[in-house]
């Protein structure tokens, strides 16, 4: 089974719980603060959040907000969230993606077996755009995700692409790749 499919039935069976109280709440001032500043939520309060259907609520909703939140704040700041089909520059091994707020470089590594090396580069108006624990994701207008992550302390997310049958130079000339908060 894929990942999709264990996500879809976790939530079917986490979807028919039923609240009960006894494993106590997680305050929204706390998972506020470990979706924006820090620090992620401890073991206890994740294990909570398998067992409390109304904490998995008061956690989406913020998530919710918050996107929102950032991504009023980046049409504000004219900071791109798109790149556009065919904005690619080839240097051998390298192709770059140049945006008004971020940049992605693909990496060729098939010596190593892996057929691309993904590098999101942000701006630095993007990453001040963004809360310190916003997790982003990179997609593209065909509905492939090609990476997710926080980005570190330079503004960078690194992923490499394992999927030797999709080529990602021939999806970055005929679909527009977005980077957006989760």
């Amino acid at each position: 089974m894929n990942n999709d499919g264990m996500a879809r039935l976790l939530a079917k069976l986490l979807d028919s719980q039923i609240e009960i109280g006894q494993y106590g709440i997680i305050e929204k001032e706390r998972l506020y603060a470990s979706l924006t500043t820090g620090p992620p939520l401890n073991e206890k309060e994740q294990s909570l959040l398998l067992l409390s259907p109304v904490a998995r609520f008061d956690l989406q909703q913020l998530r919710e907000e918050i996107k929102a939140k950032l991504i009023a704040d980046l049409k504000m700041k004219n900071i791109s969230q798109t790149l556009l089909p065919l904005a690619a520059a080839t240097e051998n091994d390298k192709v770059i993606l140049k945006g008004n707020g971020f940049n992605v470089t693909l990496y060729k590594h098939e010596e190593l077996g892996i057929p691309w090396i993904i590098l999101v580069q942000l701006g630095n108006s993007y990453l001040q755009a963004i809360n310190p624990m916003t997790v982003l994701r990179l997609v593209d207008s065909g509905g492939l995700e090609w990476l997710r992550g926080k980005p570190d302390k330079n503004g960078e997310i690194t992923s490499p692409w394992n999927d030797n049958e999709t080529d990602l130079l021939a999806r970055s000339r005929r679909f527009s790749l977005t980077l957006e908060p989760v």
